[in-house]
């Protein structure tokens, strides 16, 4: 559904418009990993086998955190809109700095509730929330443009609206805990703190990863919102690979947790080895057929207007095929860090990989403009997805390393695991089959 508004959106917004889309929400959500990371990552640790009054507790503190994070949040964002207005119009961050302080006090509730069914491992519910929230907005976009004219302040009030609707909805289904705000400890405060300082490092750089390049693009003058908006399509690309990826990282979170207090090493690199390697050979499957179909992933996602530059986005977009196929390694060596309560080290690998990045970017942006000032805007954004590959080869390299130190695991093995599962089920379906026959 987010990739259905996604595609409506750029149809319906010029791409000015659709570039100050893509700058409020990709800072939103660097902000929303500062803000969650500090808290949500420790809340599923400590609440995956917790007695009830450190349950209470932990929520109580946890949701003072959210709050007392709002505040600096705030009066930065509004003071700038007072100070620096029409440097804010020209790049385009003017919506963000308006509306994102309202957006933050009222997707709260939705995400807490989120947080508490993670560690659950109630993935209904969670699904149930999601589905409400892009749901919402999807419906009420696609009906609005054919009532009145859409612009980009318009589709922030949806989205706000949207937001809202599902901070509600969890708040009288009572999902929230925060009924338990009462309930404020300050060492549990400190002690989520002590952990979330590293998970929010993590996430915050994590963010980066994918927000930075938005954000160095938008600051060259020569490729703008425009440079914005057509690497917008690829990038898409990642962030719907991402949903698989997601979801198993989101699951395995809580098990490879578990398995760690437990002190089951066995357990834990069972866990470890069958999520990665099932995750690693299902990207393979799909970067070979996105590899044959990435021009029409382009028409599909950005409809006519962007067909002048369909071959040179195809470019972009098979660099980060290639990206995705590396994403796994990463992801689960970061996930398994942070469930043997070493989010420092995890913290650490995505410092690196962040460096990287950004550095990657200014070259590729600013430098590569200055030596070849004649090369397209187009040629500039290929060289900022290549950056990825570089990252995302350090942030193996270094979470693989760091794991090895806390535990005894075997990179070889994930791909074993990992062959060992589809063939195994593999000779399962043709094993039915045949005895249908």
């Amino acid at each position: 559904m987010g990739l259905l508004s996604f595609m409506i959106l750029m149809r319906m917004l010029s791409i000015p418009d659709f570039g100050k889309w893509v700058l409020f929400t990709a800072p939103a959500s660097l902000i929303d990993m500062m803000r969650f990371g500090l808290s949500k990552e420790a809340l599923v640790r400590f609440l995956s086998s917790p007695t009830e009054t450190n349950r209470k507790y932990y929520l109580g503190s946890s949701w003072a955190i959210g709050f007392l994070i709002l505040i600096p949040i705030t009066i930065i964002l509004w003071s700038l809109t007072f100070i620096i207005p029409e440097a804010l119009n020209n790049s385009g961050y003017d919506v963000f700095c308006y509306w994102y302080p309202v957006l933050a006090l009222i997707n709260l509730p939705w995400n807490y509730a989120w947080t508490i069914f993670q560690a659950e491992l109630n993935f209904k519910r969670i699904f149930w929330i999601r589905f409400f929230n892009l749901c919402s907005f999807l419906i009420i976009i696609f009906v609005a443009y054919f009532l009145i004219k859409i612009n980009i302040t318009v589709v922030v009030m949806i989205y706000l609206l949207t937001n809202f609707a599902t901070s509600a909805f969890c708040l009288i289904k009572k999902w929230t805990g925060i009924e338990f705000f009462r309930y404020i400890s300050w060492v549990k405060m400190k002690e989520v703190l002590r952990y979330g300082q590293f998970s929010m490092g993590t996430k915050v750089g994590s963010s980066l990863l994918k927000g930075a390049d938005s954000f160095i693009i938008s600051f060259s003058a020569y490729c703008g919102p425009v440079g914005v908006a057509l690497y917008a399509i690829p990038l898409k690309y990642v962030e719907l690979i991402e949903i698989p990826l997601i979801s198993f990282a989101t699951t395995a979170f809580p098990k490879l947790s578990k398995a760690s207090l437990d002190n089951d090493q066995n357990k834990f690199r069972e866990i470890f080895y069958s999520y990665t390697g099932i995750v690693v050979f299902l990207f393979i499957a799909i970067a070979i057929l996105g590899l044959f179909f990435n021009k029409l992933f382009i028409i599909i996602i950005g409809g006519t207007q962007y067909m002048a530059s369909l071959t040179e986005i195809s470019y972009i977009m098979i660099v980060f095929v290639v990206y995705c196929t590396l994403l796994p390694l990463d992801r689960f060596t970061g996930v398994a860090l942070d469930s043997l309560n070493k989010p420092q080290r995890n913290f650490q690998k995505v410092l690196f990989m962040t460096t990287a990045n950004i550095l990657g970017d200014i070259f590729a942006v600013f430098g590569m403009h200055y030596l070849f000032p004649e090369l397209p805007v187009t040629t500039l954004l290929l060289f900022v997805a290549l950056a990825s590959i570089v990252f995302a080869l350090i942030g193996i390299f270094i979470g693989y390393k760091f794991l090895k130190q806390e535990i005894d695991i075997s990179f070889f093995e994930i791909f074993r695991k990992g062959y060992a599962f589809y063939k195994e089920n593999t000779f399962r379906l043709l094993q039915k089959k045949i005895e249908k026959k």
